[in-house]
């Protein structure tokens, strides 16, 4: 597919270059052929035409026109249409006022326009036909991409429509009571974005509900397309299945791949505070790719068993991780003060005795080509071993159990800590909210004694506060009371 891709694009750049230069041909030589024919004209009329001169005699002038100071004499006879005929103005000119030139050619030099500046060249839109590129690229990217994710997203559906019927009463939640039977029949997932699909399942003893996630490459957008090639980023399949109250152990576990392991523990909560060891996985017969994060030892070892391993080694590349916890409160609140909180809302998570926690299963998969299949047959075929191997996990840890008593109590204890560690940090935001209602209130007592015009009132006031102050100040003193003998 990505080469179908590359392909389209060297196919629309060489198109849009040899129509560019068609165009530029045809334009420019109708204009050449226009001014060539203009300067040929240009210069045969100049060749063809002659000024004419006229030789004048200044004597014969002297005597036609006497001088002015002399009598003027008029006389009348019948011959003065025959002098105005001979004595034309028009016909003598004076040679100072008109001097003669030699017929010569015009020296006309036609300056070069550049190529900017010319409305029909094509050179002067690099940079627009540069974008007009970019953006047919993008949108046939944009179109391509949402059609595989959608096309994946039904295969992995359909592979594993059967399985998921057989095991849950309900496929597909939307959260919508339906009536008809006719209409419990789920066809396709639900798309949430252009990369993200999920489906809710329900009805399973011991498990409240599973949401299955496709997080697919955002193939949509050609710059992260480009990225994920880069970074080797893969689509992934993510289960996520809730516990009841009582079906799940007291324990916290992680096996995850080692790009994985670090930044699960770094984020999140609960594996940040029950498992502090991150521990390798090739004692329990896992290859070096993979960590384990485990509150009890014992846990590790019930269950990393046969089924888990023969599946890493059948797929060595699917599995990404694995978490389990009873103490699920997702990722760290990275910005606990947060400014869209309002005061009510702050309030009411203060008024909290004790934390909201979940009991979940999480394990996701990597989708990628196995054994020299195309993406399509691996997500049709391979996938249904995916959900078998969580299918297994979720029966394996509904009948686990600890051993130990020391287990039982370590795992105690632990709770126990990070309850106190918690209803500790609640009581001190508590006291800070309570302190800043108490300026608060002071401020405003203050700001309406100042704006009052009675300095006895300010007097008193600041007296009163003055004692506060002081009695603040004082060392407190312990009494001790003494039995007399």
């Amino acid at each position: 597919m990505r080469l179908n891709r590359n392909l389209i694009l060297l196919v629309l750049c060489f198109v849009a270059i040899c129509s560019a230069k068609k165009l530029k041909d045809e334009d420019f030589s109708e204009f050449d052929d226009f001014d060539q024919d203009e300067f040929d004209a240009g210069a045969e009329t100049a060749s063809t035409t002659s000024i004419p001169s006229t030789k004048v005699n200044h004597d014969q002038v002297d005597n036609d026109f006497p001088d002015t100071k002399q009598d003027d004499v008029t006389i009348n006879d019948g011959n003065d249409d025959d002098d105005d005929a001979m004595f034309d103005d028009e016909e003598f000119e004076a040679p100072d006022a008109f001097p003669t030139s030699s017929p010569s050619t015009p020296d006309l030099k036609i300056a070069e326009v550049p190529a900017n500046l010319t409305g029909n060249s094509w050179e002067a839109y690099h940079c627009e036909a540069i974008m007009l590129i970019i953006l047919l690229g993008y949108l046939i990217n944009f179109l391509i991409g949402r059609t595989k994710n959608a096309r994946l997203a039904n295969l992995i559906f359909h592979s594993q429509q059967d399985l998921l019927a057989k095991n849950f009463s309900l496929v597909g939640d939307n959260g919508q009571t339906r009536t008809n039977p006719a209409e419990e029949q789920i066809t396709s997932m639900q798309k949430e974005t252009e990369n993200l699909y999920i489906l809710w399942c329900s009805g399973r003893t011991a498990v409240e509900s599973m949401l299955m996630e496709i997080r697919f490459v955002k193939r949509q957008c050609l710059f992260n397309s480009l990225a994920a090639m880069l970074k080797s980023v893969n689509d992934t399949l993510v289960y996520t299945i809730d516990f009841g109250k009582d079906e799940l152990e007291t324990f916290v576990f992680c096996l995850a791949r080692k790009r994985s392991a670090a930044r699960l523990h770094r984020d999140m909560l609960d594996l940040s505070q029950f498992c502090s060891e991150k521990k390798n996985a090739d004692k329990k017969g896992l290859n070096g790719n993979y960590q384990v994060l485990s509150e009890i030892g014992e846990v590790t070892t019930s269950i990393l068993d046969n089924r888990v391993v023969d599946f890493i080694d059948k797929y060595p590349d699917a599995l990404e991780y694995i978490h389990v916890s009873d103490q699920y409160m997702g990722m760290k609140n990275q910005n606990p003060d947060q400014p869209n909180q309002n005061a009510s809302q702050q309030q009411d998570a203060l008024n909290v005795n004790e934390r909201t926690v979940r009991r979940v299963l999480i394990v996701a998969f990597n989708l990628l080509p196995q054994n020299d299949r195309s993406l399509s047959v691996t997500c049709e075929v391979a996938t249904n071993d995916y959900l078998r191997l969580v299918f297994y996990l979720i029966d394996r840890l509904n009948t686990f159990r600890l051993a130990s008593k020391e287990a039982k109590m370590k795992a105690i204890k632990n709770r126990q800590r990070i309850e106190e560690q918690f209803l500790k940090n609640v009581n001190l935001q508590r006291q800070e909210q309570a302190q800043q209602r108490r300026e608060e209130k002071r401020r405003a007592e203050k700001e309406k004694v100042m704006q009052s015009d009675d300095p006895e009132l300010q007097r008193k006031w600041e007296e009163k506060e003055h004692k506060k102050e002081m009695k603040r100040r004082q060392p407190k003193m312990k009494q001790m009371k003494v039995k007399s003998m």
